[in-house]
């Protein structure tokens, strides 16, 4: 992993700031709070967000409400970046937004989600998820008061976190489940002894009920001979009930046909006398009516109405033609005053263009008189004919109605004359019913004494049918107890065969139990002694092996720091430091304040290469972030920082210090200043970081 860029908004001690981190060695420069730690918290909050126990509010700069800090470094020439916001609410400050850009690639997702890329991309155990980062504090960063802090913990819980990083505390949760799973193999044993142990009894149990069987077989075979012959006797007994069931229908049908006979007859009846009714009606009729239609009268009368409508046709005609010709006589007339009137108003002839004379004029008004004189004695003539043919019309109009009075009248008389004729046929055929009826009444009565008889004979079977009966109740009974007993046998039958499949099965069972308990009783001897004692050689071969490891590195960088031969360093079995000086064992509170800052920073420097070495699949091993290194060493000390530097050879190194001799240890120097309770970086070197001013002004250029 490479830092690359971190930009921080709002983010304690920094309004807006961007940092571009340069590879090699770079020392973060400033007084005590002016906002270099900070730094280190913002790139710790990229990677993996919140803590568990850190506050949000510790990060978020006051009086502002939201936080941002993105972060852009390179894993495996992968281009990724972070953004993580945070968001002051009603009670506290918390995560509000987390995002992962992987070679252009974004994801917005949940803070667990984006977490879990981050730890894949790292190489870190999935593990780590929900707890604090470790392996980042072990590896990477860790402030130098936690470093003490790691060597003053109880040696047992230090151990603890030490198996847990360099992940063998697997061997420690192997042996705690060795140890449930050997007290559940103790309880499976036990329950099985016990389970095994009626094997014998069941045996015998099983060969008791395949005698049983084999009686309720025989018995079985016996039974159902017996039942095949009550069959027998039961099946003849019914076909003989059928056929008398057979008779006794036959008799209930003959005394329902009797029944129906009567009905009919009754009916018939009914009918015969309402036919009688309506023959002395219809013969009442006839006898009454005197009605003659006279079909030659109204054939002539029909004949007259026809000339009359075409008489009236005609004098109609006549009348319109003579009105018709009385109105154009009258427009005429009109027309010849209005030329008269126009030709008296012309003094000059519009067609040849002369003058009209007053004689002209008086010749035309003659010529108009005399013709208008004759029009109207033509149309005197005609209002008298018109008056003559209105009055014929109206003549012939009553006469016609007269005709047709007479004519509805004969209508009424031929449709009287037609029901007479329609009614004495009526009466034939009605007459011809009633005689049939009367013939069918006689043979119905003829059939109710045949079918009297019938029943009589049928009597005879009554008694039989009921002997028949109770016979063939009897041997149904007898049939049904014999399949009672039979379903009895075969349900007590199939009862011990399930008895005795069951107690195959266990028996079955018990013999797999009893092959199982030997070779759990093996298992349980082999996990128990031979398996738990390869786990705790290979657990103290590794412990060893690192302990020395760590002992030998812990030993160097002690040595480069503190060059007095009469200290010597060590490692208990907890990784617990002793220190020795002329063979005697010192206590770490007795220990010069430069001389703990020493032993720190060796067991710092011992527990990342060891953590690198032991665990390869990391991908943070190309980093290290020192904070404060210095403090309280003694200048020759200090002079030994840059030997420890070189020797290190950490492609990215970041120093936080405000011991000014650092500087010439390192290829990078950013030097912090706090003004106004905000931090500044100050650029010096090639890479210069930005703030929101500075970024403005390049901008602008």
């Amino acid at each position: 992993m490479r830092l690359k860029k971190l930009t921080l908004k709002n983010i304690r001690s920094y309004e807006f700031q961007e940092i571009d981190f340069p590879d090699g060695s770079l020392l973060l420069s400033g007084d005590i709070g002016s906002g270099k730690t900070t730094i280190l918290l913002a790139i710790e909050y990229a990677l993996f967000g919140l803590q568990p126990g850190q506050r949000g509010s510790a990060l978020l700069r006051n009086n502002s409400e939201t936080g941002e800090v993105s972060l852009n470094l390179e894993i495996k020439g992968k281009d990724i970046l972070i953004e993580r916001k945070i968001k002051r609410g009603t009670k506290s400050v918390s995560n509000d937004y987390a995002a992962i850009t992987i070679d252009n690639k974004k994801f917005e997702s949940s803070i667990t989600e984006v977490k879990t890329k981050i730890l894949k991309l790292l190489g870190y155990p999935q593990e780590f998820l929900k707890k604090n980062n470790i392996l980042y504090k072990y590896t990477v960063y860790t402030p130098q008061e936690q470093t003490k802090q790691i060597i003053l913990e109880d040696p047992e819980i230090r151990l603890n976190v030490l198996r847990h990083v360099f992940g063998i505390d697997k061997y420690k949760r192997i042996r705690e489940s060795l140890s449930i799973i050997a007290s559940k193999l103790k309880e499976d044993l036990k329950y099985i002894e016990l389970e095994v142990k009626e094997i014998d009894n069941e045996k015998e149990e099983l060969k008791s009920l395949y005698d049983s069987l084999k009686n309720i077989e025989k018995t079985l075979e016996k039974k159902h001979h017996e039942f095949g012959l009550q069959n027998a006797l039961t099946k003849n007994s019914e076909n003989e009930v059928r056929v008398l069931e057979e008779k006794i229908r036959e008799k209930v049908t003959l005394g329902s046909e009797v029944e129906k006979t009567k009905i009919m007859i009754a009916s018939k009846k009914e009918a015969f006398s309402s036919l009688e009714k309506e023959i002395s009606e219809i013969s009442y009729s006839i006898s009454e009516s005197k009605e003659r239609f006279d079909a030659g009268k109204y054939e002539e009368l029909i004949m007259i109405i026809e000339l009359k409508k075409e008489i009236l046709k005609k004098f109609n005609t006549e009348f319109i033609n003579s009105f018709s010709k009385i109105k154009s006589l009258e427009q005429y007339i009109n027309e010849l005053i209005d030329k008269k009137d126009k030709i008296f108003k012309i003094d000059i002839c519009p067609t040849c263009l002369q003058d009209v004379s007053e004689n002209h004029k008086h010749n035309i008004l003659n010529a108009t008189e005399e013709k208008t004189v004759e029009m109207k004695k033509e149309i005197s003539a005609l209002k008298i004919e018109i008056q003559k043919l209105s009055d014929l019309i109206k003549n012939e109009e009553e006469q016609a109605k007269k005709l047709d009075e007479e004519k509805s009248r004969l209508l009424e008389s031929k449709l009287r004359t037609e029901y007479l004729d329609e009614s004495r046929e009526r009466l034939k055929n009605i007459t011809k019913k009633k005689e049939l009826l009367e013939k069918d009444i006689i043979l119905l009565l003829k059939h109710i004494d045949s079918v009297k008889e019938d029943i009589l004979a049928s009597s005879k079977f009554d008694n039989l049918y009921k002997s028949k009966k109770e016979e063939l109740k009897s041997c149904l009974e007898t049939e049904r107890k014999t399949e009672i007993s039979i379903a009895e046998l075969n349900k007590e039958s199939e009862l011990i065969r399930k008895q005795s499949v069951n107690l195959e099965k266990s028996i079955s069972k018990k013999e797999e139990s009893k092959k199982r308990y030997n070779y759990l009783t093996d298992l349980n001897n082999w996990l128990s002694n031979k398996f738990l004692n390869l786990i705790n050689f290979i657990e103290k071969s590794i412990m060893m092996k690192l302990r020395k490891e760590f002992s030998r590195l812990f030993s160097k960088w002690f040595s480069v720091l503190v060059s007095d031969e009469s200290f010597q360093i060590q490692l208990d079995e907890n990784f617990t430091p002793i220190v020795l000086q002329n063979g005697v064992e010192m206590e770490y509170f007795y220990l010069s304040g430069g001389e703990r800052t020493a032993i720190a920073l060796a067991y710092r420097l011992a527990l990342n290469q060891t953590i690198n070495s032991v665990i390869t699949s990391i991908r943070t091993k190309e980093i290290m972030i020192l904070d404060e290194p210095t403090e309280g060493l003694s200048e020759a000390q200090i002079e030994k920082i840059r030997e420890i530097l070189q020797e290190l050879k950490i492609p990215q190194l970041i120093i936080v210090s405000h011991e000014n001799k650092i500087e010439g240890f390192v290829d990078h120097v950013f030097k912090i200043k706090k003004e106004n309770d905000s931090s500044l970086i100050t650029p010096e070197g090639p890479y210069m970081p930005k703030s929101e001013e500075t970024l403005k002004n390049s901008n602008s250029q």
